[in-house]
């Protein structure tokens, strides 16, 4: 009964050694790092239209008279609106809208570091919905969207810029 009695005393002892790790409280635990993708833009409007047609007109009268090229990046209006064609290189978008994120585009064999383009107003948050805007360009800071909007205003004179927050990481 004594061996059995020291046992028991010696395993009482031994078993918290043995036992599992004590897991971290959760206030203990590092947080996770969350990379935040929807960063704050501003975007350098032109013109504000309710018609497509009109907007265009406008894109090309500001391209011709700032020496800016304007691109359509590869979306074509039809009864649908404005959006990529069916046939579109990128399949995911294929037939779909996908508003304008950042500067550069490519237009044919040529990449363009600046242009003017005409987006759906709907694909930007905040926004007014139903519009179409002729975009000058996509400014990370509010002095660069201010600096920027002076130099369209010399040939765009309704130009402004609008705060948005656009999702900047990859989309497929």
């Amino acid at each position: 009964m004594r061996k059995f009695l020291l046992l028991l005393v010696l395993l009482a002892f031994a078993l918290p050694a043995f036992a599992a790790p004590k897991t971290a409280k959760k206030e203990d635990a590092p947080a996770e790092e969350k990379i935040n993708f929807d960063l704050p833009r501003w975007v350098v409007i032109l013109g504000v239209y309710k018609d497509f047609p009109e907007a265009k007109a406008d894109a090309q009268k500001f391209s011709k008279a700032g020496k800016i090229p304007f691109s359509m990046r590869g979306n074509i209006f039809d009864k649908k609106g404005l959006h990529y064609p069916k046939n579109f290189e990128d399949e995911l978008y294929a037939g779909e809208y996908l508003a304008r994120r950042g500067n550069a585009t490519r237009e044919g064999d040529k990449e363009l570091e600046e242009h003017l383009s005409i987006e759906r107003s709907d694909g930007y948050q905040g926004f007014a919905k139903g519009y179409y805007i002729v975009v000058g360009t996509i400014a990370e800071t509010s002095k660069d969207g201010l600096a920027q909007a002076e130099r369209f205003k010399a040939f765009a004179p309704d130009t402004y810029v609008k705060k948005t927050t656009i999702y900047m990481g990859c989309l497929h």
